[in-house]
């Protein structure tokens, strides 16, 4: 498991310096707007790309055919991509927070509001991206690019269109209470999806022909 990862993690390394440009930039846009939340945002969704761009190499490689030929598990294939997802995504917003604390004193903006909006970013990336996951071992990252696309723009429409769809029918918007509910549930809620993307991945996988 820890040899999966460590590949992973040397064929990123390009990727990742990528992002340490992509980290320089955007905390210059957030020095400029005088708003950390860019910043958090993007390094919560560009780490967890880094799983897609692993994904992605294996395939352009034929990794799969050659790791198989070792004394590996698939279902340890698999979780290595999430355990990848949940490391990248757990360090880059580690860091956007790290540099959004910094730069928030440095600018005299408040720092209290900075954790909470950081952790649903987090879980937000998790979401999506363990959506995504099976899709990417069922179809490919080349085929599953249009997928990926919808997985994406289809929750924002949706969301627009049903506070729009709540003002035209009157429907009051959730009070503080429920907000509150629906927050303490939305981690347990990712934690599921998390559980499940997992399986079906590997249900997936077993039956794929290599």
């Amino acid at each position: 498991m820890i040899g999966l990862l460590l590949k992973d993690l040397f064929n990123l390394k390009n990727y990742i310096k990528q992002i340490g440009l992509a980290v320089i930039l955007f905390g210059l846009l957030a020095v400029y707007l005088k708003n950390t939340n860019y910043l958090i945002g993007m390094m919560a969704m560009m780490s967890g790309m880094m799983v897609i761009t692993s994904m992605s190499y294996d395939e352009y490689a034929k990794w799969d055919k050659f790791v198989l030929t070792m004394p590996i598990l698939k279902k340890d294939i698999v979780l290595s991509k999430f355990i990848l997802l949940l490391v990248t995504v757990a360090f880059g917003t580690a860091v956007s927070v790290s540099m959004a604390f910094i730069m928030s004193v440095l600018m005299n903006l408040k720092t209290n509001a900075i954790l909470l909006p950081s952790g649903i970013v987090a879980l937000v990336a998790l979401l999506f991206f363990c959506i995504l996951i099976p899709i990417l071992f069922k179809y490919g990252v080349e085929k599953a690019r249009i997928i990926m696309f919808a997985i994406f723009i289809i929750p924002v429409l949706a969301a627009k269109g049903a506070v729009k769809l709540m003002g035209m029918l009157h429907i009051p918007k959730p009070d503080t209470q429920q907000l509150k509910m629906m927050g303490y549930a939305f981690p347990f809620i990712v934690l599921a999806v998390l559980f499940l993307s997992y399986h079906i991945s590997v249900l997936i996988y077993n039956k794929k022909e290599l």
